[in-house]
């Protein structure tokens, strides 16, 4: 099993490319790129299933970046082998679940079953499709392989989402792991994981200890697994998490409990290190029917993608007064002036990570009497991330900027543009700040972007602002085109 392939689960929901995941509500003035639904499908492309045994399949269709309802939502299963012995979700018919509304921020999970008979080959494939509105938007190739290896094939029970205030901590209601394998589990092994903003609280755990180069805890059970067996957390001794002091809101982070079976030279080195340690030990209970962890440390899995339970933690709202930050073209007529403007956030809090459903920009209108050479990469022509012109229309005085990144207390987020001063009036222009729900402070959101003549040469500006190292990201319609990585499939519908 490849550990970082496990981990890399933690930034798949529902946002992936190494961002933050945030936003749960809507801005009150910053406009929401998303006012239609943006659906996920969190489906395995691989199932491994021992001959003879059935094997259980979880998987979800979510909303969580969408900010407006799917209506109609159905999830079809085609081209299903003839043995496969496919036992469908709850409630669903044979060949698909009729989700109908799924209400923006929410998802939906499901579980079926699979136990492929001797008369289907050893690996045989099925497919599953999200519709919409009667629409097929997206179909996943589902891989069903039969197998006579014995090994261990360990599931985790998933978990829900939680909502806490800044600094509390919260226990996980017992997670549980089963060994739906044919073989006896290696030493069990929890990793706790979690995105900036959210961490796990193990710290009163002899047997869990801090991984810094992998960013996660790890706890080793002093017990294994046989085939059928199932174990569940100590409810004395639960699983924990706690939201930062100084996380901001609103906004969602992503946290994940990973079961997984060591090496016996993995729990051996920690042992040892964690010889002389005190406090209590986290437990499972049995019922029958990582400073230095490394891929080599995890041991073989069958269906590895059903060891993993992901959830959000919601943090509620954390003031981030954001300011506007305006410039003067200084020259004289025929000069070229660049200058940089954005947006400054004052505190206390630093403002969310990026999210589709809680944008922050700035619009910036140039005074009259200028013509603009060069704007920044993440700025385009229009008043707002909902209108930019993308049809070669020429650009006026209008631009909007994307803020790309989160922006702590007392940085700013600028962004470079760069005009020759024509002669003539010089109307004023304005900077405004669209900070997003964060923002309660109003009076400081615009500032002036102004003309000064002058008869010797203009100072530029520095050419290089906080976004220079974020990358070339397209605005397109006021619509972001985000790709999942491998099981995780974006799926975008616009009225």
């Amino acid at each position: 099993m490849s550990l970082r392939a496990l981990l890399r689960r933690l930034v798949l929901p529902p946002l992936a490319a190494g961002l933050a995941v945030a936003g749960l509500a809507l801005p009150a003035r910053a406009d929401s790129l998303t006012d239609f639904p943006l659906l996920a499908l969190d489906f395995t492309d691989t199932i491994t299933v021992v001959d003879g045994q059935s094997k259980t399949v979880r998987f979800a269709v979510d909303n969580l970046a969408g900010g407006g309802a799917a209506e109609d939502t159905v999830i079809r299963f085609g081209s299903l082998p003839v043995g496969l012995g496919f036992v469908p979700p709850a409630g669903c018919s044979a060949t698909e679940c009729k989700l109908g509304t799924l209400a923006p921020g929410k998802k939906h999970s499901y579980t079926f079953t699979v136990k492929p008979d001797s008369t289907v080959p050893l690996t045989s494939s099925f497919t599953v499709s999200l519709v919409l509105g009667g629409e097929e938007l997206d179909g996943i190739d589902v891989q069903v392989v039969r197998t006579t290896r014995s090994s261990a094939d360990l599931e985790i029970s998933a978990v829900k989402d939680l909502e806490l205030s800044r600094g509390e901590s919260a226990s996980l209601p017992p997670v549980t792991i089963r060994n739906t394998g044919s073989g006896t589990s290696a030493t069990l092994g929890l990793i706790l994981g979690s995105l900036d903003g959210v961490a796990p609280d193990m710290d009163r755990y002899r047997n869990c200890e801090h991984d810094d180069v992998e960013g996660v805890v790890v706890c080793v059970l002093d017990q294994t697994l046989a085939p059928g067996q199932k174990a569940a957390v100590d409810p004395s001794t639960p699983l924990a998490f706690r939201l930062g002091k100084n996380t901001p809101g609103p906004a969602s982070y992503s946290a994940a409990v990973f079961a997984v079976g060591l090496t016996d030279k993995y729990v051996a080195a920690f042992t040892k290190r964690n010889a002389g340690r005190t406090g209590d030990t986290l437990a499972l209970k049995t019922t029958s029917s990582a400073a230095g962890l490394t891929d080599g440390d995890v041991g073989d899995d069958l269906n590895p993608d059903d060891n993993a339970a992901t959830f959000q933690v919601t943090a509620p709202t954390a003031p981030a007064d954001g300011k506007a930050v305006g410039a003067v073209f200084r020259g004289a007529p025929g000069d070229r002036v660049t200058v940089e403007v954005g947006t400054e956030n004052l505190g206390p809090f630093a403002t969310v990570p990026l999210s589709l459903t809680s944008l922050r920009y700035v619009h910036v209108q140039l005074p009259t009497g200028v013509t603009l050479n060069a704007a920044d990469d993440m700025c385009l022509p229009g008043t707002s991330p909902k209108d930019v012109a993308l049809d070669g229309a020429p650009a006026g005085r209008d631009w909007v900027c994307l803020v790309l990144v989160q922006v702590p207390k007392g940085r700013k987020s600028l962004f470079t543009l760069t005009a020759t001063i024509e002669d003539g009036a010089h109307e004023a222009g304005f900077v405004q700040a669209e900070n997003g729900v964060q923002d309660t402070v109003a009076g400081n959101d615009r500032a002036p972007l102004t003309v000064e003549v002058q008869d010797s040469l203009p100072l530029t500006g520095p050419s290089a602002g906080l976004l220079a190292g974020a990358g070339a990201v397209l605005l397109v319609a006021g619509l972001f085109v985000v790709r999942m990585a491998r099981r995780r499939r974006i799926v975008t519908v616009v009225d």
